[in-house]
């Protein structure tokens, strides 16, 4: 891939873009290129923007004159361009946040200077004024299990096939000293695999003492604060508390 720099005063936006760029999404694409520069080209097609109408945006606002693009193959169709233009934007899109792992690597980053509110996850402060409205706040908002289908088997809600294959291995192995042995046995638990979709539509169909064994488990988190208690995040935990003697001075 050749990269080369040119004046953003020769490229055009695509007209027929059809992912709209909100002032609050230009802005965090802003806040990146002001913190970390352009670590990404442009794509372009005949000098018309095919990926990354809103860095162009935001370039702009941060009054740059040049900017670093890649051309589209010499021998593409302006269908194949416009397609690469759509799968560019879907598959970003279509991508999910593991929100345990993302909050605690916000904090994390919140409590060692960056200002992750320039990246458009808003301020990082549970004890902000708008904190319950910010999806990316410590504050988690427990998900509601209700019925909504049938009761899956308890059998469809893991898979331990890498387990057993890891296990049957060990086992056949001779001379292995017990304790090694027992070791190596239980971890191969770790690869276990959890149906976390599948636990969700069983959660609501157990009797409560399964339900609190799986709250346990943080199988499934209803009260934040028990999962805390529990040891499942005692790094937003502590952070937690720090912000709080940080701002009140207890």
């Amino acid at each position: 891939m050749k990269i080369e720099k040119v004046k953003i005063s020769s490229l055009t936006l695509d007209p027929e873009n059809a992912r709209t760029h909100s002032t609050k999404n230009v802005d965090a694409i802003l806040g990146s290129l002001k913190q970390f520069g352009q670590r990404k080209p442009i794509v372009v097609y005949d000098n018309i923007v095919i990926a990354g109408n809103g860095t162009i945006e935001a370039a702009k606002k941060l009054e740059w004159t040049d900017i670093e693009i890649t051309r589209a193959p010499a021998d593409w169709t302006f269908d194949q361009a416009r397609a690469f233009a759509l799968a560019d934007n879907r598959t970003g899109e279509l991508a999910d946040w593991d929100m345990s792992l993302l909050t605690e690597q916000l904090l994390e980053l919140d409590a060692v200077g960056f200002d992750v509110s320039e990246f458009g996850f808003m301020t990082l402060d549970p004890y902000a004024e708008d904190a319950d409205e910010n999806p990316y706040t410590p504050n988690v908002n427990a998900p509601q299990y209700n019925i909504v289908g049938d009761q899956p088997e308890p059998r469809q809600l893991y898979d331990q096939t890498k387990a057993e294959e890891l296990s049957n291995s060990i086992k056949k192995i001779e001379g292995l000293d017990p304790s090694v042995k027992e070791f190596l046995l239980i971890a191969t638990n770790r690869h276990i695999v959890f149906d976390y979709g599948k636990i969700a539509e069983y959660y609501p169909h157990a009797t409560p003492e399964i339900q609190q064994l799986m709250e346990e488990s943080a199988l499934i988190i209803i009260d934040f604060n028990d999962a805390m208690k529990n040891g499942y995040v005692k790094v937003q935990s502590t952070i937690e508390e720090l912000v709080k003697e940080d701002r009140y001075g207890a």
